[in-house]
């Protein structure tokens, strides 16, 4: 399917997303057959909805059914929201009562990392890879797809530290990642034209985190691309990175535009919808604590609540903004039902490393074990 051969039998809502690109909403049906092909596919979707719930579970939707071949190239935007990381509190990273005030929506995605403001002016794109790609290369590739698309703009990006395009020093895009059986997940922001100054209304960024890199305040931190280059828009940039794909790994065998209409007679997708707009999963049940360890490595921040009873640890809470999922996972299973010692949480989670088989995880635990010697 060429990009230049798309035909439209109904007009977009006003979305703001070129209407040339994409097929109509009325051709789409949300059903296995998108992906029975036998052939290694080349996918690209794009959603006319602003629905930021139903845009994180359609890309899980698509992640669940990637096979070994695939590639999926997925552009969305949001209404106003906060996203968090999987593991982080809402309480502490934003101010809850002023978004509930003004109407702003808080969602928490399912791979790690840290807090970020969304509306209209920001694009958040979906870069997936079947299994049969080498993963931390296929990272390094995605980077150089997105810093290449800017490049049509005459605008110099460059990758920094672990999750982060930067533009003269400022952030205009940050990213997590997800891996299941092999195949990567990679997702992230675009700041085109975000209202900024609404960052610090929201996000409560800790000040540990700040000082680690520098910084006065998350507002100095980032900048929109538009401040680079003002004739760059969201509807430019989509086609941007559809012209960018096409050049790395030729035409899209399948194009699609979705909106919430797939939840229907679909019950995965629903079922995933239901989740996120959970209370439950959005604020989730922090317990009262005893005690609680915070620290700051090089790789993210941490915090640990302990609820003790009588020398023994009843539940333990994990927030981090890590981009390693296993990480929270493998310390809440250690740490649940362990005697309330420095000396027994030490042993508990270096014995929990020796036996990790993932490098990193490895490494993480090796590190958080180092603040109970």
């Amino acid at each position: 399917v060429r990009l230049d051969h798309i035909v439209v039998s109904n007009p977009l809502p006003p979305t703001g997303f070129p209407p040339h690109t994409v097929h109509s909403a009325a051709s789409i049906t949300m059903r296995p057959s998108f992906f029975t092909s036998s052939l290694a596919m080349s996918q690209f979707y794009i959603s006319s909805s602003n629905n930021p719930y139903f845009n994180l579970a359609f890309e899980r939707y698509l992640f669940s059914q990637i096979k070994p071949e695939d590639k999926i190239l997925y552009l969305w935007r949001n209404s106003k929201t906060v996203v968090i990381g999987r593991f982080q509190n809402p309480w502490t990273e934003c101010n809850v009562e002023k978004m509930n005030s003004d109407s702003v929506k808080l969602m928490r995605r399912y791979s790690g990392g840290g807090a970020v403001f969304q509306d209209l002016g920001n694009l958040c794109f979906t870069l997936i890879s079947g299994s049969s790609y080498d993963i931390d290369e296929q990272k390094k590739i995605n980077v150089d797809f997105i810093i290449s698309a800017l490049g049509e703009f005459g605008i110099r990006a460059y990758g920094s530290g672990r999750n982060d395009i930067l533009v003269d020093g400022k952030k205009i895009s940050g990213s997590a990642f997800q891996i299941h059986s092999g195949s990567l997940m990679h997702h992230g922001t675009l700041l085109v034209n975000s209202d900024l100054d609404k960052l610090h209304l929201y996000l409560n960024p800790s000040k540990d985190k700040l000082e680690a890199k520098g910084i006065k305040s998350i507002r100095s931190r980032v900048a929109n691309l538009y401040e680079f280059n003002s004739s760059i828009s969201v509807e430019s940039l989509i086609n941007s990175l559809k012209k960018t794909y096409v050049n790395k790994y030729g035409d899209f065998n399948l194009m699609r535009e979705i909106n919430e209409d797939s939840l229907s007679g679909n019950l995965a997708l629903k079922n995933d919808y239901e989740q996120l707009i959970s209370w439950d999963w959005l604020y989730g049940k922090t317990p009262d604590f005893t005690d609680c360890i915070k620290n700051r490595f090089v790789w993210g921040e941490i915090q640990i609540l302990f609820n003790v009873h009588q020398g023994v640890i009843k539940d333990v809470s994990v927030f981090s903004d890590t981009l390693n999922n296993f990480l929270v996972e493998r310390l809440i299973g250690t740490l649940q039902g362990r005697q309330f010692s420095n000396e027994a949480i030490y042993g508990a989670i270096i014995t929990t490393a020796e036996t990790t088989t993932n490098i990193e995880t490895k490494n993480l635990l090796i590190d958080v074990a180092a603040l109970f010697q």
